[in-house]
């Protein structure tokens, strides 16, 4: 606008009260684009201090663009005053245009040094934009200047293409804002948009010729800033919501740290409690079980019920106390594997063999079966390997109120694999629990109408020991009352 009236118009005190804001807004411009520079790096407004740098920077242009020593008149056929510019002052404000392509190089630099990734991409683009635009604009405005100034040119026409730089640098600015989603521009650009659509729109009842095209311009208006006005209220809905979003994201994150540290320091305090409870548990198993045993003296038939309660429950709480400690371990990484060689058929078979009292204690058969290709031998730890039998196999019996426990080894020798099947008559499982029956507590939905005593934690103990040996366990049941199937999975060491 302002070029337009130097060009057009013929005042020369109008010409010599526009023209140094040509000068002016190139230094605003390039002081401006080290302010930008600032706040995109660290999305936060900058200093005091360098607000007050910038100020004593621009204080020259706006102290003396207007005396003497800006202009000193005005060529008006030529519509310029390159002849009358003070030198000095115009040497400064292009001087302050080459400060700003350094300035922002070395911000540019120094956060590039120590960003993250996606950071770097950014500044590389913005470096590139803004570089370029200033370069464009100072250099070529500069140099067109000093050849008019100097008679080469008759007139300074050709500085325009300095600004084609800008085009660049906002090709730059739409990659960041739509690949980045550097700037958050929803709302402005909404805004931006209706106002252009409704100047767009004004503008045509200048070209009116009828009542009848006035009144429909005029409900186009009238409608366009309705919808525009419910737009620009949801994007800023949207914003808002948005933001929101992002705070309760950041607390979450920390309450999850929190959670985490409770977690931790809730398996320390169940290891410890658990190691606390294990010794006078110990006693309480020894000398029940030296009562039962006749070691005092017989005793009436009616103690022996209640010891034999006492030692029962009393091995109860010791599988549980073992579940928490396992737990413990598990969770805190302590959980040591002493691998070895064995026969993993014939350690199944003993299991099956120790247990098969305590199942026809209850009414239960149980068979043990193999189908064998190999010899059966792995490498594990065989304790655990153990524990995770008789925990499955334990399981069936407490959850198989009639019927059979079907015990069958079997093996792959292409997959080079062995599998343990322990298959029962019993409660069965719904497709619900079959998806958590491994979790930490977790305990099938029909559990308690059988055993009211599970923890919900062997499941989840034998599960983890099974995969730290490069293993798995998986279960399978057609239903509830349809009995179930854990099928161990280890690698054999052929």
């Amino acid at each position: 606008a302002l070029s337009l009236l130097v060009w057009a118009g013929n005042d020369a005190s109008l010409f010599a009260a526009i023209w140094p804001f040509f000068g002016m807004s190139a230094a605003f411009i390039s002081i401006f684009s080290v302010y930008f520079i600032y706040v995109f790096l660290e999305k936060k407004d900058v200093s005091a201090k360098i607000k007050l740098v910038f100020l004593l920077l621009l204080l020259p242009i706006l102290l003396f663009s207007h005396t003497n020593l800006g202009i000193s008149g005005f060529n008006i056929p030529y519509c310029d005053a390159f002849q009358f510019e003070g030198i000095i002052l115009k040497y400064y404000y292009n001087a302050l245009g080459f400060l700003a392509m350094f300035w922002i190089l070395a911000l540019l630099i120094k956060k590039y040094k120590t960003a993250e990734a996606m950071l770097q991409k950014q500044i590389i683009l913005m470096g590139v934009g803004i570089e370029f635009f200033l370069f464009s604009f100072i250099t070529i405005i500069f140099i067109v200047t000093q050849l008019t100034a100097a008679g080469y040119f008759t007139d300074s026409s050709l500085e325009f293409y300095g600004l084609f730089g800008m085009t660049f640098f906002m090709v730059m600015m739409g990659v960041l804002i739509v690949r980045f989603k550097t700037f958050n521009v929803g709302a402005v650009a909404s805004k931006a948009l209706l106002v252009a659509l409704l100047i767009l729109i004004g503008s045509q009842f200048t070209y009116a010729t009828s009542t009848t095209t006035a009144i429909l311009t005029a409900i186009t208006f009238i409608l366009t800033a309705i919808v525009g006005f419910i737009l620009i209220k949801s994007v800023n809905k949207e914003i808002k919501q948005r933001k929101e979003l992002e705070t309760l994201t950041k607390k979450l994150a920390v309450a999850n740290e929190r959670l985490k540290d409770l977690d931790k320091l809730k398996s320390e305090f169940v290891s410890i409690a658990s190691h606390q409870l294990r010794s006078p548990l110990t006693a309480i198993r020894g000398y029940a079980s030296l009562l039962v045993d006749g070691s005092y003296g017989k005793l009436p038939t009616k103690a022996m019920e209640a010891l034999n309660r006492i030692a029962e429950s009393a091995k109860n709480m010791a599988y549980s106390i073992e579940d928490y400690l396992n737990v413990s371990r598990i969770e805190s990484g302590n959980m040591k594997y002493n691998k070895a060689d064995f026969n993993l058929r014939d350690e199944t078979e003993h299991i099956t063999d120790d247990l098969r009292s305590q199942a026809i204690k209850q009414g239960l058969v149980m068979l043990f079966r193999t189908d064998m290709k190999s010899k059966g031998i792995v490498n594990a730890d065989l304790g655990k390997v153990i524990q995770i039998i008789q925990n499955l196999i334990n399981n069936s019996i407490k959850y198989t109120p009639e019927g059979s426990i079907k015990v069958l080894v079997r093996d792959d020798v292409v997959r080079k694999k062995i599998y343990i099947d322990i298959e029962d008559t019993g409660i069965g499982m719904n497709p619900e629990s079959l998806e958590t029956v491994f979790g930490k507590f977790e305990r099938a939905g029909n559990a308690n109408s059988v055993n009211i005593h599970g923890t919900g934690l062997g499941l989840f103990v034998a599960h983890k020991m099974v995969v730290a040996m490069e293993g798995n366990i998986t279960a399978h049941s057609e239903g509830e009352g349809k009995g179930s199937r854990f099928t161990v999975e280890l690698p054999l060491a052929m």
